[in-house]
């Protein structure tokens, strides 16, 4: 019994999304946290409002035993966004990457996306 414990345990530590986050351009102003409902997701390309790219971010399965999928990724990344204080992410491509090989090969998924920060606020629209 204890080994099925530790199996299960050793099992379920191998199992999730690894998030990571590289830099590439500064952000036009200081950057908040915010709530992760507020950060706008594009998947057809970037907003045509000014924006700057500001870091890649990254989302992959931990191991071939991970359940996460695309839409936990997508959360995942969305979250990250919202702490660091992006306005926006622009989700890349999804990535299979093969770890090991024979029979300790591992097949990992993942997706990148770009975190975006406006240069300008929302433009005020007039009402009548």
């Amino acid at each position: 019994m204890l080994k099925s414990l530790i199996a299960i345990v050793m099992l379920a530590a191998g199992c999730g999304t690894t998030l990571q986050e590289t830099q590439i351009n500064p952000a036009p102003h200081a950057m908040v946290a915010r709530p992760a409902s507020s950060v706008e997701v594009f998947s057809a390309g970037p907003p045509q409002r000014a924006h700057v790219d500001v870091a890649l971010l990254e989302a992959r399965q931990t191991s071939g035993m991970s359940g996460d999928d695309t839409a936990d990724f997508i959360a995942k990344l969305r979250q990250q966004a919202a702490e660091r204080g992006c306005d926006g992410i622009v989700l890349g491509g999804v990535t299979n990457e093969t770890v090991g090989g024979g029979r300790d090969q591992d097949n990992r998924k993942g997706i990148t996306a770009t975190c975006i920060v406006y240069t300008a606020p929302a433009a005020m629209t007039a009402t009548n």
